[in-house]
């Protein structure tokens, strides 16, 4: 059964005669003619009748297969227009974490995300760490990376603890440093430290940890760019306190060598801000791998 001829079939019924149906479709009288012979010789029987010798009329079995035919058209327009809509917008699933930390996690967390869930789109956005709650508790944001720990509990927000990140002293390999057992930090006195930004949480726990062994005067540069940073000490400019994560390929390269220290470094807290709207199999997917990449 062809689909041309029924819509020959309905053509006709909707125009009441064989040649205004032909008319319509722009085909010729005895063409339309054959395609109705065509169907009533499948479905053998007879559709049309002729009243008074002019107007076509449908049979009672054309009566009976009328709406079927009619409905099963209509389903068929509706499958070529669904087409021609407008393409389904992948959902955007908007990430955020400061700088220097979505260079080390951002391209691994990514491929997984974007191997699992194809049907999402994941742009980054680069914010501070007081930027990133906020935006998350307003909504722009759905998930987050910051070393800071929301003070208030909000209903749409998950804050879950991902890692305690190491904390490392390091140098250039051609530092005296490198010759050391332990350095104590009273030997950092004739050092210059290199810092990242004055008010980075890691930044501040160092601070606080120098203070609290005695350290608190010593040569300081501030420096905002984590590259830069790296770059100084591996040029033998200054030593520089950064997190593992931060350092681990030049640790891996020997571009730069940790110092090992007979104080502790206290380690910095790394939180991962989840909307409550997110899939569950998503969120589930970027807690294991953040935790896996902290490890």
């Amino acid at each position: 059964m062809e689909l041309k001829n029924i819509e020959a079939f309905l053509m006709v019924v909707e125009k009441g005669s064989f040649s205004a149906a032909a008319e319509a479709l722009y085909i010729s009288q005895p063409t339309i003619s054959v395609r109705i012979q065509q169907l009533e010789s499948g479905l053998n029987c007879t559709l049309f009748e002729r009243e008074n010798g002019k107007k076509t009329k449908l049979t009672s079995s054309g009566l009976k297969v009328y709406p079927y035919f009619h409905e099963a058209i209509q389903f068929i327009e509706k499958g070529q227009n669904i087409l021609k809509e407008e393409p389904i917008q992948p959902q955007k699933i908007k990430i955020t974490c400061m700088n220097h930390m979505g260079v080390e996690i951002m391209p691994e967390i990514l491929r997984i995300l974007y191997d699992r869930f194809p049907g999402f789109e994941f742009p980054l956005e680069i914010r501070s760490a007081e930027q990133i709650v906020e935006e998350i508790k307003g909504g722009d944001i759905d998930i987050g990376f910051a070393y800071v720990q929301s003070e208030e509990k909000h209903p749409n927000l998950s804050v879950i603890k991902v890692a305690d990140e190491q904390n490392l002293l390091v140098c250039s390999p051609e530092h005296p440093f490198t010759t050391f057992n332990k350095v104590v930090p009273s030997d950092l006195e004739n050092e210059r430290i290199i810092i990242y930004n004055r008010e980075f949480v890691t930044t501040k726990i160092i601070e606080r940890f120098l203070e609290k062994n005695q350290l608190k005067e010593y040569k300081e540069v501030e420096i905002n760019n984590v590259g830069w940073l790296k770059m100084m000490v591996r040029k033998g400019l200054g030593i520089a306190f950064l997190q593992e994560i931060v350092v681990k390929e030049e640790l891996k390269s020997g571009k730069l060598k940790k110092v090992e220290l007979t104080k502790s470094l206290p380690s910095t807290p790394i939180y991962l801000y989840l909307h409550s709207d997110l899939p569950n199999e998503l969120k589930d997917t970027i807690i294991q791998t953040s935790k896996r990449i902290f490890v």
